[in-house]
């Protein structure tokens, strides 16, 4: 299902001379750990396995593996963004071998997009020319856009970057998205205002979503209103090397105090609701991860915004259009 490239590890961990590696893993790749150390064994390389969060190539785990004596870090699941980090790091992508042909064939059966543009994650980008050339064979013709500031690939998209769907929004009627996860086609529904055709290519189905979103929007609503009963709010920050926006999050307070309310700045490695409930705070703003006030919503007893929710709060924004965070160079 995976490809855990045995080779290129090797070749890395020979390179870097390497006796003692730290492996990071994401939660959906953490059953794979026997086929994913074999490399590691045949080379003589002592492993770690971190068994602590990996939400990304923003959760690069270099410090933990430099705190063990590794001498390298192997960081399955994302592409490279290109942060710095302290000891040597190769990233794995771990691409899928499933074909999403068959599905996006009945997928875009009946459509009428002249003009479709082509998003997905890591895992199946190396799918998109494939595609890109059964679209065209259709008569439809397919659109691939440049990656915006924290994708590596063109087309590629992430939790926190739509760049490569909003440079091609203009030109598109529509969009295809191959993966699973409902998070990354609403974002780029919403990014750029477009139809988005979801095909799941291990699941062989396909759904559509429209810009409209009237559940999403009506619980973000009610999730503003919530908030704005509240006068006493904590700001979210991560101390991850690639979710650290502590400009951002100092930008926010600002505003609080500028409106009277009394804010707190709270800094955490993983932002978990357990972790915060002893202080006891009515409401949270997350300056950290994206995708926590969306798809971990349910899981605070308090409401918790993202920062363009917040500025709406404020009456510095208007809701709609609705905008999701994005991570940029400027919030750090």
């Amino acid at each position: 299902m995976y490809d855990f490239e045995a080779g290129k590890v090797k070749k890395f961990l020979k390179r870097h001379r390497v006796r003692r590696a730290a492996i990071q893993l994401p939660p959906g790749l953490r059953g794979h750990l026997t086929e994913i150390r074999a490399p590691f064994d045949e080379a003589g390389v002592e492993v770690f396995t971190l068994a602590d969060s990996c939400y990304g190539a923003c959760d690069i785990a270099d410090a933990k593996a430099e705190q063990l004596g590794c001498g390298a870090l192997v960081h399955y699941g994302h592409a490279d963004m290109g942060l710095k980090t302290r000891l040597p790091a190769l990233y794995v992508e771990a691409r899928m071998t499933a074909d999403p042909t068959d599905a996006v064939e009945a997928a875009v059966s009946g459509l009428k997009f002249k003009h479709l543009g082509l998003v997905t994650t890591v895992q199946h980008i190396h799918s998109l020319p494939r595609v890109a050339k059964f679209l065209s064979s259709l008569g439809i013709k397919p659109l691939i856009g440049k990656p915006g500031p924290r994708a590596k690939y063109e087309g590629q998209v992430l939790g926190c970057d739509w760049g490569s769907a909003r440079s091609i929004s203009d030109k598109a009627d529509g969009f295809l998205y191959i993966g699973t996860g409902r998070f990354h086609p609403l974002g780029i529904a919403l990014a750029t205002g477009k139809d988005v055709v979801t095909v799941n290519p291990i699941a062989g189905s396909w759904d559509r979503l429209t810009p409209a979103s009237e559940d999403f929007l009506i619980k973000r609503k009610a999730m503003i209103s919530r908030a704005a009963a509240c006068d006493e709010f904590g700001i979210l920050v991560s101390t991850k090397l690639g979710q650290a926006r502590f400009r951002l999050a100092n930008g926010l307070r600002d505003h609080f105090k500028q409106a009277g309310l009394t804010v707190h700045v709270l800094a955490s490695d993983e932002i978990l609701p357990e972790k915060l409930e002893d202080f006891r705070l009515k409401a949270f703003v997350c300056a950290a991860c994206p995708r926590i006030p969306i798809d971990d919503a349910e899981r605070f007893k308090q409401p918790i915004l993202t920062p363009f929710e917040a500025k709406v709060m404020l009456g510095k924004a208007n809701l709609e259009p609705y905008q999701l965070d994005e991570v940029l160079e400027r919030d750090f």
